[in-house]
């Protein structure tokens, strides 16, 4: 909750130097970068995106791909006794 207060507090102060004109404060303020696309460029990503065609989406955007690192193995009690990917609920009963 803090870190949105905090957010929000820093978004108020970087309008209020940008209605002031100091342009690249309230930028760095706002922690906000200039995009180096156009406007159309960005409206045909979209279109793009919507259409399910993400990846070219981020790359008309010049977003870099991003490699997700594979989850690491671990071998649990399931998996050692062959029933690996099988969903099981666990659960209390009285005797």
């Amino acid at each position: 909750m803090l870190g949105m207060l905090k957010t929000l507090e820093d978004t108020f102060a970087a309008l209020a130097f940008a209605d002031a004109g100091e342009r690249q404060e309230a930028m760095r303020m706002a922690g906000v970068k200039e995009m180096s696309v156009s406007v159309s460029d960005v409206y045909a990503a979209v279109a793009f995106a919507e259409a399910g065609c993400v990846a070219e989406a981020r790359e008309m955007l010049g977003i870099r791909p991003v490699r997700l690192a594979p989850t690491p193995k671990v071998c649990g009690f399931l998996e050692s006794v062959g029933l690996a990917g099988v969903r099981v609920a666990y659960g209390l009963a009285e005797a």
